[in-house]
This record gives structure tokens, C-alpha cells and sequence, in this order.
């Protein structure tokens, strides 16, 4: 067939076709190679084992190399005895489309929606969502940095939401997401406590539903908090109760009075734009599953961490992060 005719019959195809033939010609002559993911086996091989070489399964470091599989480096234990290879227990092992996971990471620092991932990468919906949760499970599990120097915090809100169950017993099913029954703050709302340091460390974690308590407050950010820092907060009783308890010292910014800044430097405007942007951000998804509402703070948390990275880095990052925990 002359390319010159199929050429002219090009304008006459929809947009939508039109793409799709011009990703089949791309995919044909520039495919996409299957070994991407191996070439940075070596970078994660060098963060994951930073601190030296030890079993991913019971943290020996008697280990021993044993043999290769499919050009991968093989470990053997000599106390567990089992054995494990550099991408073990990583969010990337055990895949059968390890040529995919580059594409992904990139879809994922993108923000594109499940749905779409899902037709660029030829697999099914429930895949796309596993990858993504097992993405950022292993960055929640890095945990967050010890907050230093003055450090504002606040709460903020979202609707539960049930999204994904089968059956919700103790309540009717909203349709898209819905509104709450009650006006307010309620237990249909999820407590989300964030906290910022001067340094732009954030900690960002469900504290559970309701108005929180000074006990949540501890439960989220007790540990995390530096020896000697000031806690800048609004009014509420439960942050005044939290500082009293850890024995801080803790400024309060009184709205409703007009007390937005105190001696110039004390305020909470950083968390509160923090809040501005996850709620807008939280949109694009029409409502989270109230237990995976943590892994898509972390998602958000990573994202404006490294935000002024250009989007290669920032996949490149994200990929080194996720796998470099055991």
C-alpha cells in the first residue's frame, strides 16, 4: 500500500484516531525497550544497601553471593538461609511487566488518573491501583523527619469516604462522594494533622475523625518533634493541651481576633497554604478511600518536596525512595 495514500486519508480520522495511529507507528519503529528498569538496578542496588549488605529477610549481614537469575545478582543468608536478589520486597518485585514500571513512576509523578495508566500501559484498572499503593507504601515506610526550630501546625478535613467496599453498614451510599449529614466538623469527617517546620519538612497524617484531640496530636507528631522548638497553632484547647503535655513553648494566633502574626515571625500561613494546596490537589481523584487517605498525603508530601525538580528527576527520585527501604 503507498504511505502517500494512507498519508492523505490521515485528515479524515477523528482526533482521538488519529493519535492512536500515531502511537502505533511511535510504538513500532521506536519501541519501547525492556530493559530500562535493569539499568538502574545498580543505583538501587547502592541506596538500598547504603549502610552495607544484609538480609532482606531477618537483616543478617552474613551474606553471600549465589549465582545469577534472568542477569540478576542473587544473595544467599547463612543465618535464614533464604535467599533474595536486589530488587526483593521492593514495591517492583515479583512483576511481570518489569519494562513498564519506568513509564509508570513517570505517570505517577505526573498525576495521571488510573483509567488513563491503564490504556497507555495495556494492563487492567485493579494492576494500575495495586502498582500505585505499592508505590507508596514503601514511601510511607520511610516516615517523615524530625521537625526542628519553629514549627506551625493545623488541621484540616475530608468527607469519608468509603470508596472501593462492597457493603457500607452503617450508612447509605453517597452518590459521587456526596455531602455530610451533619454541618460541621463530624465523625464523617477525616482529621488530617499537618505540621512545618522553617525548613519546609512536612508531616502530614490522618489523626482520625472528628475534632482532634490533643492525644491524636501527640499520636501523630510527639516523636517527631526536635528537643527545643516553638509550636505555632491557632486557639484550639487541643493544641494548647499537647504543648502544656510535651512541656514547649507554643504561640497562639488568635484569628477571631485579628492576631494573625506575633513579634513578625510567629504565624501558621505556610500550613494553611499546605492545606489549599492537598485539597486541591485531592480533587483530581473525587474522593479517597478513608484508609488509603495516609499514602496519598505521602504522595503529595514527595511530590512538593521535590517539586522543583524537573519530571525526569523527579521519577528518578521517586524510584530510588520507593525501593530503598527493605
Amino acid at each position: 500500500m503507498d504511505w502517500k495514500r494512507v498519508y492523505e486519508e490521515f485528515d479524515d480520522l477523528p482526533k482521538a484516531e488519529q493519535l492512536q495511529l500515531f502511537k502505533a507507528i511511535q510504538d513500532s519503529l521506536f519501541p519501547e525497550s525492556r530493559e530500562d528498569i535493569a539499568n538502574m538496578i545498580g543505583d538501587i542496588r547502592e541506596i538500598r544497601f547504603s549502610g552495607g549488605l544484609a538480609c532482606v529477610h531477618c537483616g543478617s549481614v552474613k551474606v553471600k553471593r549465589n549465582g545469577k537469575y534472568r542477569s540478576r545478582q542473587r544473595y544467599l543468608c547463612g543465618d535464614c538461609g533464604k535467599s533474595f536478589n536486589d530488587m526483593t520486597a521492593s514495591p517492583i518485585s515479583g512483576t511481570h511487566h518489569p519494562h513498564k514500571w519506568l513509564k509508570y513512576f513517570q505517570m505517577m509523578v505526573e498525576g495521571i488518573s488510573l483509567p488513563k495508566i491503564a490504556e497507555e500501559l495495556d494492563i487492567h484498572v485493579s494492576t494500575a491501583f495495586y502498582w500505585r499503593h505499592k508505590i507508596l507504601n514503601a514511601l510511607r515506610s520511610l516516615g517523615f523527619s524530625t521537625l526542628k526550630g519553629i514549627i506551625e501546625s493545623d488541621e484540616t478535613y475530608f468527607l469519608e469516604s468509603d470508596k472501593g467496599k462492597r457493603k457500607i453498614v452503617h450508612r447509605k451510599a453517597r452518590k459521587r462522594g456526596g455531602v455530610a449529614k451533619k454541618r460541621g466538623i463530624s465523625k464523617e469527617q477525616i482529621s488530617v494533622v499537618v505540621a512545618q517546620d522553617r525548613n519546609e519538612n512536612v508531616l502530614s497524617k490522618v489523626a482520625g475523625r472528628g475534632r482532634t484531640t490533643a492525644d491524636e496530636i501527640d499520636l501523630v507528631m510527639g516523636k517527631c518533634l526536635d528537643n527545643e522548638v516553638v509550636l505555632c497553632t491557632d486557639s484550639a484547647t487541643n493544641y494548647k493541651s499537647f504543648a502544656k503535655k510535651k512541656g514547649i513553648q507554643h504561640e497562639i494566633l488568635n484569628a477571631n481576633k485579628g492576631v494573625r502574626v506575633k513579634k513578625g515571625i510567629y504565624h501558621i500561613q505556610h500550613v494553611n497554604a499546605y492545606h489549599q494546596l492537598l485539597k486541591k490537589w485531592m480533587e483530581r481523584f473525587n474522593g479517597v478511600g478513608a484508609k488509603y487517605i495516609d499514602n496519598y498525603l505521602f504522595w503529595f508530601r514527595f511530590l512538593e518536596s521535590h517539586k522543583q525538580l524537573d519530571k525526569k528527576l523527579r521519577k528518578r527520585t521517586m524510584i530510588l525512595e520507593a525501593n530503598s527501604c527493605d
